[in-house]
């Protein structure tokens, strides 16, 4: 019998966070663009980027600042991880040359390696960024509608200041219960041995939609239940928020947001599928 994972995003590399296959990126650009015009270093002396969709916002946000704005290329941008490194380079890759000054040079997009959750990038700041040129300024922390607040968590008894500024809002996309249903039915003459989520707002969509199909397992439940469905969280915070908010216990968590780390946490739950 073949087993079937369900990945609950789109991973199509090519497809904008607009597209995601659970929640659509709403950016507003106004504010991030007057902050992006008062230059690196000015207002803020380093900013935080924990997502694609907050990649995006600047990306979107420069399209309305006036060339030769003073640049952002020595301010440090602290990433979560080597996802979020990446789409930074691409996004300097395919920005106009005229305007690449207001995106970080390489060699400041710092804590890609080095953190991986929220947490672990809020300790890596606290070192790292003392150090730096600016650090009595407050650091720009580009956040959405649903934050899971681990980042500010780490930083809070540090007194380093933070701004935290809203640059996206997630929204339910309508067609993902057709869409999740229609996958099921795809897959029926084999077994869907669990489900993986990206982000703790990926939760508050698709669980009603999960649980018409599958039975989860509750959370805190020591019982030796067999549910229909495995559940995989792509890091703690989304594992958190599964757990603690939606009650549902998450069978493995992945050491780090990386395919390999991914897999291994999957391949981990191979013998009680």
């Amino acid at each position: 019998m073949n087993h079937h994972v369900f990945l609950l995003k789109n991973t199509d590399a090519d497809v904008s966070s607009s597209d995601d296959l659970y929640a659509l990126a709403l950016s507003s650009k106004d504010r991030l663009a007057e902050i992006i015009g008062q230059g690196g270093g000015k207002v803020y002396g380093g900013v935080i980027v924990t997502s694609g969709r907050a990649v995006d916002a600047w990306g979107n946000a420069l399209k309305a600042v006036e060339i030769g704005t003073n640049g952002w290329g020595n301010t440090p941008f602290y990433v979560v991880g080597p996802r979020t490194e990446s789409q930074l380079l691409d996004l300097r890759i395919k920005t106009p040359a005229e305007l690449s000054d207001l995106l970080p040079s390489p060699g400041f997009i710092l804590g890609a390696q080095e953190a991986g959750t929220g947490e672990a990038l809020g300790r890596f700041i606290s070192s790292d960024y003392p150090t730096r040129n600016g650090s009595n300024l407050p650091l720009l922390y580009l956040v959405g509608d649903k934050n899971a607040g681990g980042v500010e968590g780490a930083l809070k008894e540090t007194g380093i200041g933070l701004e935290m500024v809203q640059v996206y809002a997630t929204s339910p996309n309508t067609s993902f219960e057709d869409d999740f249903e229609a996958a099921v039915k795809q897959v029926e003459q084999g077994r869907v041995a669990c489900v993986v989520f990206f982000a703790p707002s990926s939760a508050e969509l698709a669980l009603p939609t999960i649980r018409k199909h599958f039975e989860l397992k509750p959370a805190f439940n020591q019982s030796n239940s067999n549910p229909s469905i495995k559940v995989v969280a792509i890091g703690p915070t989304t594992a958190r928020a599964l757990s603690e908010k939606h009650h549902v216990h998450v069978d493995a968590v992945s050491k780090k947001p990386e395919p390999n780390a991914l897999v291994e946490a999957v391949v981990s739950l191979k013998s009680s599928i």
